[in-house]
């Protein structure tokens, strides 16, 4: 097996995962920019091929989970070496730079550089994490939880009537001040 590399790109996949705002640092700094995506039929084929062609042994960051089944996760430090904290490459579908990194169950579009890698006598076919585009956002900002506090309830009783003090305070110095001006018609 020789190193060998290859663009591979996956169009329209689902994230299971996703630690692009910040580095993941679990396992120490610089830590690693990540997305995890389920591996269905077309993902599994494009991996599979890609495999095959360098002939290695084992395909990295591939693992079975009870939750979501057979899944993959591409990693990339080249910008967490680099000192920075966001992974840049992340684009909406008008080719601008995403303000917030894609969330479960969004649909993006990967590019890949696949590279064949030898440690401590295994071969391994590893995706690293090239750059994403959002496709479609499917998930969700909203709070799944009910309100705490009732709307005409303040929170702060205490503050409300301090501000209404001072409130009516400035109108009584406006007002007295609009009082003793001399008007030229007077």
């Amino acid at each position: 097996m020789n190193n060998q590399s290859k663009v591979v790109r996956l169009n329209n996949v689902p994230v299971i995962f996703s630690n692009l705002d910040k580095p993941d640092v679990f396992f120490g700094e610089p830590g690693h920019h990540s997305v995890t995506i389920p591996v269905d039929g077309i993902v599994k084929a494009e991996i599979n091929k890609v495999h095959a062609e360098f002939g290695s042994k084992n395909i990295a960051g591939l693992r079975t989970t009870e939750e979501n089944g057979e899944q993959i996760q591409f990693k990339t430090n080249v910008y967490t070496k680099d000192g920075k904290k966001r992974f840049p490459r992340q684009f909406d579908r008008k080719k601008l730079q995403l303000e917030e990194q894609p969330e479960r169950g969004d649909v993006i579009n990967l590019m890949l550089m696949a590279k064949s890698f030898e440690k401590s006598g295994s071969s391994y076919t590893c995706f690293y994490l090239d750059a994403i585009q959002l496709v479609e956002r499917n998930s969700s900002v909203e709070v799944p939880f009910d309100s705490l506090d009732k709307e005409e309830e303040e929170l702060f009783p205490e503050l409300s009537k301090a501000q209404a003090v001072i409130k009516e305070k400035k109108e009584q110095a406006t007002k007295k001040k609009d009082d003793d001006v001399d008007l030229p018609w007077e």
